[in-house]
């Protein structure tokens, strides 16, 4: 099964005369604002660094065994700029406005990349597997717009300008439903210059947002990709998207890495019947419940988490319906509705790991 490693082995040398940017481009660009820039890439609006020395010099800052014991995405992020370094379909970019933040709001982290084509790449970076970055995916089922969101709309105010005439903007995961937003939000004047807003498997929005006018407008330039076992990208709603084909199993398939493609596109399939499944259910308990149930719901999944010392997404595999069910008999507070669907929820993603 061919993925975006592959696609940088046989096109990393072609230029973007003989092969236009395509999806699998703006997918790369999207995994690349995870990549640990942190006094590498400059802070600044208008500082730059070639991407080729903006790799060499985190090759030199850091070995691959460090990486290795990091969470399941920055592995391939250091695979990924070992072959971005010698790439010349993408010599001469130039990187821009690195921001890498965590706060007791929440996580939020961008990147600007400038193409020698003149394309302007504006990324959003999403949720690691770490418990605290997913908690803010899950706040989007009662909160609008979140700490990120906001965030992101003011970068891609301040880092545009009115040389960027062919803008892109997306991101993966939680960077995806950034990009929405900071589209949505953004000012006129740039938003007419984006050519495509991408969402890799990212959350939506919730059902007054996605029938409000700044969302439909977002609709026109809108490309939205989920694996076949779709889990973050479920959360709330999507209008359409895009399934593809990936390598991994259950929620790993949420690492865009393990993608299927050919040439410049996705090998697309259907969505899974778990998927779907979850997606239905999801939307059913939601709809059910209001504002401040929504609220305690989220609190609740995660006050589990803390109890049961789970710190990184993976650890819900090693985490049994008996011993959750447990764990709840101790928040009296919660409603009997707000329980069973909890219950319902984390069975879902429980069994979705194994």
């Amino acid at each position: 099964m061919r993925n975006l490693f592959d696609y940088l082995k046989f096109y990393k040398d072609v230029s973007f005369e003989t092969m236009a940017f395509n999806d699998i481009d703006a997918l790369i660009f999207s995994l690349l604002s995870y990549v640990e820039f942190e006094g590498i890439a400059p802070s600044g609006k208008r500082e730059f660094i070639y991407l080729e020395e903006a790799c060499y010099k985190f090759l030199l800052k850091f070995s691959e065994k460090d990486f290795k014991k990091k969470d399941w995405l920055f592995p391939n992020s250091y695979k990924l700029v070992k072959v971005l370094k010698t790439s010349k379909r993408y010599y001469h970019s130039k990187l821009y406005y690195f921001v890498s933040n965590v706060e007791d709001d929440g996580q939020f982290g961008a990147l600007t990349i400038r193409l020698p084509n003149k394309i302007t790449f504006v990324s959003f970076e999403g949720t690691d597997s770490t418990v605290s970055g997913w908690k803010e995916d899950f706040e989007l089922m009662y909160q609008f717009p979140i700490y990120s969101q906001e965030k992101a709309a003011a970068y891609f105010n301040q880092t545009l300008t009115i040389f960027d005439r062919n803008i892109y903007v997306g991101g993966h995961s939680k960077g995806g439903n950034l990009a929405m937003y900071a589209y949505m939000y953004g000012k006129k004047m740039y938003k007419k210059q984006v050519r495509q807003v991408y969402n890799f498997d990212g959350p939506g929005f919730l059902d007054d947002v996605l029938s409000s006018s700044v969302y439909q407008d977002l609709r026109k330039k809108l490309t939205m990709v989920v694996p076949k076992d779709s889990v973050i990208g479920m959360i709330l709603g999507h209008k359409e998207y895009l399934v593809v084909n990936s390598s991994a199993y259950a929620v790993l398939q949420h690492d865009g890495f393990t993608w299927e493609c050919f040439g410049g596109n996705f090998v697309t399939t259907s969505l899974s019947r778990k998927s779907k499944r979850l997606e239905e259910n999801l939307r059913e308990y939601l709809n059910s419940m209001t504002l401040e149930e929504k609220k305690s719901f989220v609190e609740t999944v995660f006050a589990i988490f803390s109890k049961s010392n789970i710190t990184n997404i993976m650890q819900l595999k090693d985490l049994k319906i008996t011993t959750l069910l447990m764990l709840m008999k101790e928040l009296t507070s919660i409603p009997t509705n707000t329980k069973r669907n909890l219950v319902a929820l984390l069975r879902m993603l429980i069994t979705g790991m194994n």
